[in-house]
């Protein structure tokens, strides 16, 4: 049982605690000590055994007993008696993307629709309009994704794959008999989310390896066993292979398992314009003469290829680039200074402005901006007028007290109209502006396009946040017209934002690319809540080098002044 796991078990009561009819100060206490967990670095067992538990937010002495019953046993009496009350069916509701708590505890009260078969009916039939709030618009929403859920294959969110591979390396790595143990596949190539882990490693001794990765506690079941190659199930529900090969194939092998088909399609047709072959076992050329590489490196250089990060293995132009010794130097997690979105409990964050500053702090970032929200986000608690200047007064005052620079700012809500929460003479009393949509989500894309625009020629508008509003796996982004806005954006001097949150990831690999091409400065900003979440700026970063990106591309690789000059720019600009 790891942390990842009995977070899951805790989530799991909360949601069924609400089709039970739980109060809602109750179902959160439930999903805070989930996410304290799940954030905690250190193993709950632990926790457990050292006293730390209680220490963890939201983890008081009852949900401390729970979490020591579902280390101990996998559950505890508590989710029993949940599950006994609905049918095991009733959580697979939650996991469409556009239905939240409420949703589906209405379609289970109004309809008994307690699982997606029973949705798919009711759909069908029709009788699905006759829960409130449930438009045509909304039921045609569902429809489609159903259909899609239908021929999908179910993936898992990068950040919660993530763990679990560092668990599962981790615990083979502690294996004498195990050498060069790493996750390839579409983790390694930082996809936003996966359909299963591929892990390899080189060892003399395969079957004891293999032994080993078959009795690690996160296995439900053991799906395939072979010498070289064993599969199972994991209990967060994700397949794992591992493969073991020799010491002298580990370079072949980890390069065929990390670039996606396309990626290997095109590397094998430039090979065989070479007259040779590339596979997992090695490099053949026209005499069957084989090279085998230790090093992932040897096989991009025996084929005469610059080396291509495994971020870039997506079957574009990465092997042209590399025929021309072109792919450029990526942006570096090393490379950040300094993070442009974070939240404190003054709206929907759950610490303080010093332990945020702080912990920025030890992890090196030279500048944070304290971004919490405008008034227009009641439900996270937004800042007011006065608030927000009681805010930026503290940030002031103690701007270098903590090993970091604290910038002033506020994530400003972008109005339906495209106007902004704050009047412009606020706006300007701050350092960075970060604006986001959070509200009409089903305007049509011209209006959604114009909103974006009007946001964007704002003088004081730095960042547009998340700027397609998408929650991976959960909910679909608004429409609008791409080109027109990150051209905007590009002319104007805005930059648009990579969002680090594993759900988010917005803008994706794909779009962020293109604003690359259109000229679009990038900042790649963890939208921080907890402090563990700046440790997500390894996945904004991951998505930035995807999309092709250079620390010079991006906003906060740069030293302060310029991050000040950058917005200094555009207000006298569009003054």
């Amino acid at each position: 049982m790891n942390n990842v796991v009995v977070a899951q078990r805790l989530n799991e009561i909360a949601s069924l605690m609400e089709f039970d009819g739980e109060p809602f100060f109750k179902i959160k206490a439930y999903e805070r000590a989930a996410r304290s967990l799940e954030d905690s670095q250190t193993p709950v067992e632990e926790l457990l055994r050292t006293g730390q538990l209680s220490e963890l937010a939201g983890v008081g002495k009852a949900i401390s007993q729970k979490i020591a019953d579902i280390v101990a046993t996998g559950s505890c009496a508590y989710l029993d008696d949940l599950r006994a009350k609905f049918p095991s069916t009733i959580l697979e509701l939650l996991a469409v993307p556009g239905i939240g708590a409420k949703t589906a505890v209405a379609l289970y009260r109004e309809l008994g629709v307690s699982g997606l078969a029973d949705l798919r009916a009711a759909i069908d039939s029709g009788a699905i309009a006759t829960v409130p709030r449930l438009g045509p618009k909304t039921i045609e929403n569902l429809k489609a994704r159903l259909e899609r859920m239908a021929t999908q294959p179910k993936r898992m969110r990068l950040g919660d794959a993530w763990p679990i591979a560092r668990g599962i390396v981790a615990a083979l790595s502690s294996l004498p008999s195990a050498k060069n143990v790493v996750v390839a596949g579409s983790l390694r190539r930082m996809e936003r989310s996966v359909r299963d882990l591929d892990v390899i490693c080189t060892s003399t001794e395969p079957e004891s390896v293999l032994e080993a990765f078959i009795a690690m506690p996160i296995v439900e079941r053991v799906s395939a066993r072979g010498t070289t190659k064993a599969t199972i199930w994991a209990t967060p529900g994700i397949s794992v292979d591992c493969r073991v090969v020799a010491h002298e194939c580990f370079g072949n092998l980890l390069q065929h398992f990390t670039g996606n088909k396309e990626h290997n399609v095109l590397l094998r047709e430039y090979a065989q314009r070479k007259r040779l072959k590339v596979s997992e076992y090695g490099i053949e050329d026209e005499h069957g003469t084989v090279v085998t590489c230790a090093e992932e490196a040897q096989v991009y250089a025996t084929l005469g290829l610059q080396y291509i990060p495994p971020e870039l293995r997506l079957g574009l132009d990465e092997i042209e680039l590399a025929r021309r010794n072109a792919v450029p130097t990526l942006v570096d997690l090393n490379d950040i200074r300094g993070d442009l979105h974070d939240h404190t409990d003054w709206s929907d964050g759950h610490y303080s402005i010093e332990q945020m500053a702080r912990a920025a702090a030890a992890r090196k970032r030279e500048y944070l901006s304290i971004s919490d929200h405008s008034l227009g986000r009641a439900v996270a608690n937004g800042l007011s007028v006065e608030r927000l200047r009681e805010q930026t007064a503290i940030v002031s005052s103690v701007r270098d007290a903590y090993g970091v620079h604290l910038l002033t700012s506020s994530e400003v809500d972008i109005r339906a109209d495209g106007s902004l929460d704050f009047p412009d003479e606020v706006l300007a009393e701050l350092d960075v502006v970060v604006a986001s949509i959070h509200s009409s989500f089903r305007s049509s894309p011209e209006q959604q396009t114009k909103r974006l625009l009007r946001a964007i020629e704002n003088p004081y508008v730095t960042i547009i946040g998340h700027p397609t509003g998408e929650l991976i796996n959960e909910r679909d982004g608004y429409q609008f017209d791409v080109d027109a806005v990150f051209r905007a954006a590009a002319r104007t001097g805005t930059a648009l934002e990579i969002n680090a949150n594993p759900a988010r990831l917005d803008l994706s690999a794909d779009l962020a690319r293109h604003a690359r091409e259109l000229g679009c400065t990038i900042a790649i900003d963890t939208d921080a809540h907890y402090l563990d979440d700046m440790d997500n700026m390894l996945f904004g970063v991951a998505t930035a080098r995807k999309a092709g990106l250079t620390k010079e591309q991006v906003l906060n690789t740069r030293p302060l002044p310029d991050v000040l000059r950058f917005v200094q720019t555009k207000r006298e600009r569009q003054a």
